[in-house]
């Protein structure tokens, strides 16, 4: 089919004069049924020239088939009636895209049926929400230290290089800040414009991005940025880009003469909201240009919550839509890295502004509580929110933003609550990506096009709402803004979806973690479920040592004792940490006290023999409160004999003799065991300073969470078929049965009956028996 290539000056196609056609007058009339009673001018808001006719925003609304054209017509008009339709379309999407906030209507479900739905947790809604107006607290203390600080300022320096040396390697001089919201991205760009602004040669400028939000939603006090840049008024297509050049040349005007410009963009993800960032692309093809106005150095950050700002590639530089194909651009094809170094998480406990205050001492008005307090060990956003006393009406945005709209929760939903408290692994690079921009992910490297890695840091108000949802009939957040998100649910239905998150391979655990975060989950559970019990509001954290014990034994062995040092645990999430340090240089630092009052524990390094995790406690002597490790080696095994116990509990108490600390807990937690004749014991000794004391717990096959078969549970992605397949080798050599494989599984004959076929195979390859033993005899080597 033959085109017209005809364009006009702003580079769109042309059109010809005929009338829409009949179907595009009827989708006019759905647009116009669906906004009467919308106190908005639609052609007000439609500024600006329209974008090109092949805009690419509509590919998933267009076919290219030829059946969607009357055959009867000539190839002109094929084309004439083809782009009038096409426009038809972007006018209902250039409209609701404005509109949408307002009408709450779900836009692609209407462009496919002219039918209207309500708009309901789309990632970009849900990433668009804000818990906080984006410079809310920035200038209100100064960052309490500046490794940080520093650290972007370097980079941002190196990167004057660029031009100065003519880069063929790098693309331009620009590099993103990239993490989920309240991570302290606008503060960290306010201090260092601050401080950068001190240079003599250098000239800054903090820009806030926006995309047409009206005055209202933006920042009621914007005296932190220097310029707003509304991509709204930049329309895709050659005039579109021309004045966005000509805004870029007004942004880099000096009048002290600085030969040097750094531009600091925030909320740099709206410049990608355009379906292939065209809006972002342009303003990096302005940095590639060998000449700027005055001839000054140009340098960028671009901050914001997507990868996309790291993952735009170099296009050819012939183009025919944006970009003066005549140019001469500067730069090779290589992106510098994007900043992703901030370690801002309890910012605000560490700082030497005013602390909430002392749990059970009023304070303002109200009794203090743990919740209060741990609040300021997590995101400095949040830890600022509860100083002001507005993190409470925040919680339900903050919960919206994790879990999303409705009681149906999707499996990357649950693996975004799932993963808040437990550390659960890496997943892929595009769901890494999502869980950044549109949940509390830290982005932690980023490699593109194929590895994006992140962690859930330590976040006791994320861990809370988290908690919030796994602890059965818990209400507190039955509603948000109106929109039903039912009750908490039992934990054995996070147990089902997190072996499901494992062995559809949506995540990928390192080795040997699921057995750990099984065992966290269980411990968790069992906290919250006494949590629960004590405050159905669950702002006590806190839970007495021997009762928490006693309710993971299940009432199996359980004497609880009565200690005058009143022992208690404090965690809500378990977090990875992988540093080497020995229990008295953590105690001496202070960390177990921060790690108590934040509400974590932490699992240890991949190396550490002894154990598996740290647990802080707290304990009183003559009213002074002390803080001790429990040491916590979790044996994922089908059996271990009296003897391997003992010597897993002496093992940890030589961590205890080494560091010479004198008081802390033990605990050997085995789960998985074949032998349901082991038991649990008690506390070896009633707790108390200056002594060492160790317990056992040991979970049932069947407990009540579910615990055991998400240890046990294949995390190969291909279920208990795969695992026997990828281990062929040395079960064909080794043994008969499924024994020395860890599947949760209740009919073993499939495996047996694989196992026996592999061996088979191989005594016929060999001509020998290849060693392969019997089930009785493979057990006995484990």
């Amino acid at each position: 089919m033959s085109s017209d290539n005809s364009t006009e000056p702003d580079g769109s196609k042309k059109r010809a004069a005929e009338e829409v056609s009949d179907d595009s007058d009827q989708r006019s009339r759905k647009t116009s049924k669906a906004a009467v009673g919308i106190s908005i001018n639609q052609e007000t808001i439609r500024t600006g020239s329209d974008p090109p006719a092949d805009d690419k925003r509509l590919g998933n609304y267009i076919t290219n088939d030829d059946e969607w054209f009357n055959e009867g017509v000539t190839s002109g008009k094929k084309k004439s009636s083809k782009s009038q339709s096409i426009e038809a379309l972007k006018e209902d999407e250039d409209y609701f895209i404005v509109t949408q906030k307002y009408l709450k209507i779900d836009l692609a479900h209407f462009l496919k049926t002219g039918e209207t739905k309500p708009f309901i947790s789309s990632t970009a809604a849900t990433a668009s929400q804000r818990v906080a107006s984006i410079d809310f607290d920035i200038i209100a203390s100064k960052m309490v230290y500046k490794r940080d600080l520093m650290a972007l300022i370097a980079a941002v320096k190196k990167l004057f290089e660029w031009k100065v040396h003519q880069s063929k390697e790098y693309m331009a001089p620009y590099f993103p800040l990239i993490q989920s919201s309240g991570a302290g991205k606008t503060k960290l760009l306010h201090e260092s414009q601050c401080s950068m602004a001190n240079d003599t040669d250098v000239h800054v400028r903090l820009i806030l991005c926006t995309n047409g939000d009206p005055p209202e939603m933006l920042s009621q006090n914007c005296s932190i940025f220097s310029e707003t840049l509304d991509v709204s008024q930049f329309q895709v297509g050659e005039d579109g880009q021309r004045k966005l050049s000509e805004k870029m040349a007004t942004l880099v005007e000096t009048n002290d003469n600085k030969k040097k410009v750094v531009l600091l963009f925030d909320e740099s993800q709206h410049l990608t909201s355009n379906s292939d960032g065209w809006h972002f692309r342009c303003i990096r093809w302005w940095l590639r240009l060998p000449d700027k106005p005055n001839g000054v150095n140009v340098v960028c950050v671009f901050a914001g919550t997507t990868t996309r700002l790291a993952n735009y590639y170099a296009e050819q530089n012939h183009s025919t839509d944006s970009r003066n194909a005549s140019v001469k651009y500067l730069g090779g094809k290589k992106l510098y890295p994007p900043f992703c170094q901030l370690t801002t998480t309890g910012l605000v406990s560490r700082s030497d502004g005013p602390k909430f205050g002392t749990v059970g001492v009023r304070t303002n008005g109200n009794i203090v509580t743990e919740f209060d307090v741990a609040t300021q060990y997590g995101r400095p956003l949040f830890g600022r929110l509860q100083l002001n006393g507005k993190l409470k009406d925040a919680l339900g945005s903050i919960l919206f933003r994790m879990r999303g709209a409705g009681q149906e929760l999707s499996l990357q939903k649950y693996f975004s609550l799932l993963a808040t408290r437990l550390q659960m692994g890496q997943v892929s690079f595009d769901f890494a990506s999502e869980l950044v921009a549109s949940g509390y992910a830290h982005l932690t490297h980023f490699s593109p096009p194929v590895v994006a890695e992140i962690a859930f840091l330590p976040d006791p108000v994320c861990a809370w709402l988290a908690m919030t949802q796994m602890i059965k009939d818990c209400d507190l957040y039955e509603k948000v803004g109106g929109i039903l998100m039912g009750c908490g649910k039992h934990p054995s239905v996070w147990s089902e979806k997190a072996i499901k998150i494992y062995s559809s391979a949506l995540c990928r655990p390192e080795k040997g973690d699921v057995g750990e975060v099984a065992a966290a989950f269980y411990m968790l559970a069992c906290g919250d479920e006494l949590r629960f019990e004590h405050s159905r509001d669950l702002t006590q954290l806190s839970v007495p040592l021997e009762n928490w014990i006693a309710r993971m034994q299940q009432g199996k062995g359980a004497k609880l004792s009565k200690s005058t040092a009143k022992p208690s645990v404090n965690f809500i999430q378990v977090c990875r940490n992988y540093l080497h340090y020995t229990l008295n240089e953590i105690q001496d630092s202070g960390l177990l006290k921060h790690w108590y009052l934040g509400g974590r524990a932490s699992y240890a390094y991949a190396s550490c023999k002894a154990y598996d995790m740290l647990v802080p406690l707290q304990y009183t002597v003559n009213g002074t409160l002390h803080y001790c490790p429990m040491l916590v080696s979790v044996k994922n095994r089908v059996a271990y004999s009296a003897k391997q116990r003992q010597a897993a509990i002496e093992a940890m108490e030589k961590v205890f003799t080494d560091a010479k600390v004198e008081t802390g807990v033990c605990m050997l937690f085995h789960i998985g065991l074949g032998d349901t004749l082991e038991e649990s014991s008690s506390l070896s000794h009633t707790f108390c300073q200056g002594k060492v004391v160790s317990v056992t717990i040991v979970l049932p096959t069947e407990d009540e969470f579910g615990a055991t078969n998400l240890a046990l549970c294949s995390t190969c992605g291909g279920g208990q078929e795969s695992e026997v397949m990828v281990s062929h080798a040395e079960l064909a050599f080794g043994a008969e049965g499924n024994c020395l494989l860890r599947s949760k599984t209740k009919n073993d004959d499939l495996s047996k009956s694989l196992l026996n076929d592999i061996s088979k195979g191989y005594n016929e390859a060999f001509g020998t028996n290849s060693g392969a033993t019997t089930g009785t005899e493979a057990d006995s080597t484990m």
